[in-house]
C-alpha cells in the first residue's frame, strides 16, 4: 500500500529542506503558505517540478497527497457522488482539476510506478486516470484519454497479460487509427513531452465564463531520438490541449455555471489563433480519423455574452501550469546503449539545437525499460 506522507513534508529538517534546489523549495514552500483551496494544485505543479528535477520521492509523496485529495472526490461510487454534490455547493473554490489535469494527475503517479518496476500499480493508476477523463462535473462521458489507454496497454504488455493488452490495444485504435502497436519484444517505452500546458482564461461579461486556449511560446512539435546509430521518430499520441478543450470526444466552447456549452457548428479557425490552427494541422494525421475533428477545434472560440442579471462570480481560471502540450511516444526492443539523445523538431522539420538533450534508459530487474523526458522545465510556465 501506498504510504501518504505528506504532513511530514512541512516538518522535514532545515537540512533536508537546504539541500533542495531553489525552485523546488519554493514550490513546496507554497503549498503551506498559500490559501488552503490551492493545496492541489500547489502539490502537482511542485510534483511535477520535483519528476522534472529527478527527486522521485518526494514527486511520488507529492503525487500521492495531491491524488488523495481528487479520489476522495471524485470516485466512482455512492459516497463519492455526495461528496461532489457538497463540495459543488460548499467548496467550489477548493482546486481539484479539469477531468484532463486530474487524469494528468494519474499518468505522472503511474509513470512513476513504471521507474519503480511496480506495473501493477502503473496499470492501475493509468485506469484511474481514466476514469477521471470520463468524469465532467456530474456528466458521464465516453473517455478517450488515447495515452492512458496506451500505457494500461504498455503495462499488460510488459507484465505479460497478452489478452488485457489486446483488449486495451484495440480500444486505443479506435482512437489512433494506424498507430503502430508494440511489437513481442519490444521493451523498453520512451515518452517524450514537448510545448507548454493548455490555458483557462476568463471570459464573458464580469468574467464568468471560463474558456481554453494552447499554451504560448514553444517551437517544438515533434520528437526524434538517436540511439545506436539510428535515428527514430516518435508518435505524437496525445494533445493535452485537446484533452482540455474537450469532452468525450466533443469540442468545448466555453464552460459556464458549472455546465459545459458544446459547439454546436464546426467553425473556421479566426485570424487570431492561426498558430493554433497550424499546430493541429500538423497533429491531424498522426491522430487518424480524430485528426479532422482535432484541427477543426482546435481554436476554442465564439463563447456567447450573458444578460447582465445573470452575472455570476467570476470563472476559475487556476490551472496546472507545468504540464505539456503534446506526449509522444516510441516503444522498440532495448538497445544496447542506455544513453539517447533527443531532438525536437519545429513544424519545418528543423532541429532545434538549444532543445537537444541527452537522456537515459533506465531498466528494471525484469528488463523492462523507460526514458521519460520533456524539452521544457518544469519551471517554464504560463500564467493565467
Amino acid at each position: 500500500m501506498r504510504r501518504y506522507l505528506f504532513a511530514l513534508l512541512l516538518a522535514l529538517p532545515a537540512a533536508v529542506m537546504a539541500s533542495l534546489p531553489p525552485s523546488l523549495d519554493q514550490a513546496v514552500q507554497r503549498i503551506s503558505a498559500d490559501d488552503a483551496n490551492n493545496r492541489v494544485l500547489n502539490q502537482l505543479q511542485a510534483a511535477t517540478l520535483a519528476l522534472d528535477l529527478g527527486n522521485r520521492e518526494l514527486a511520488g509523496e507529492l503525487f500521492d497527497a495531491a491524488l488523495a485529495t481528487i479520489t476522495s472526490v471524485y470516485a466512482d461510487s455512492e459516497q463519492a457522488a455526495r461528496a461532489r454534490s457538497l463540495w459543488y455547493d460548499e467548496g467550489a473554490k477548493d482546486f481539484k482539476g479539469e477531468p484532463y489535469e486530474r487524469a494528468m494527475a494519474f499518468y505522472y503517479r503511474g509513470l512513476l510506478d513504471m521507474y519503480a518496476g511496480d506495473y501493477e500499480n502503473a496499470r492501475a493508476s493509468f485506469k484511474s486516470g481514466l476514469l477521471q477523463d470520463a468524469f465532467a462535473e456530474e456528466e458521464q462521458h465516453r473517455a478517450d484519454f488515447a495515452l492512458l489507454m496506451f500505457l494500461e496497454a504498455w503495462s499488460s504488455h510488459v507484465l505479460g497479460a497478452r489478452g488485457l493488452a489486446d483488449e486495451r490495444f484495440e480500444e486505443l485504435l479506435t482512437f489512433r487509427p494506424g498507430f503502430r502497436l508494440p511489437e513481442a519484444n519490444h521493451r523498453l517505452l520512451v515518452m517524450v513531452e514537448t510545448g507548454k500546458a493548455p490555458r483557462k482564461l476568463q471570459d464573458g461579461i464580469g468574467g464568468n465564463v471560463l474558456v481554453y486556449r494552447p499554451g504560448r511560446r514553444f517551437r517544438e512539435e515533434a520528437v526524434r531520438i538517436r540511439v545506436d546509430g539510428k535515428a527514430l521518430d516518435l508518435t505524437p499520441i496525445e494533445s493535452i490541449f485537446w484533452q482540455a478543450s474537450s469532452r468525450g470526444g466533443r469540442p468545448i466552447d466555453s464552460i459556464l455555471e458549472g455546465q459545459v456549452q458544446f459547439k454546436q457548428t464546426t467553425q473556421s479557425v479566426s485570424a487570431d489563433v492561426s498558430g493554433v490552427a497550424a499546430h493541429a494541422t500538423m497533429l491531424s494525421p498522426a491522430f487518424g480519423a480524430a485528426g479532422g475533428v482535432f484541427a477543426g477545434v482546435a481554436a476554442v472560440a465564439g463563447v456567447a455574452t450573458l444578460a447582465t442579471s445573470r452575472v455570476k462570480a467570476r470563472a476559475d481560471h487556476r490551472f496546472w501550469n507545468n504540464l505539456p502540450d503534446k506526449v509522444h511516444v516510441l516503444t522498440m526492443p532495448m538497445p544496447a546503449s542506455r544513453e539517447v539523445q533527443v531532438e525536437f523538431l519545429d513544424a519545418s522539420g528543423a532541429v532545434i539545437n538549444e532543445l537537444t538533450q541527452t537522456a537515459r534508459i533506465e531498466v528494471d530487474a525484469a528488463g523492462r525499460g523507460v526514458l521519460w523526458a520533456r524539452a521544457r522545465r518544469a519551471t517554464d510556465v504560463d500564467r493565467p
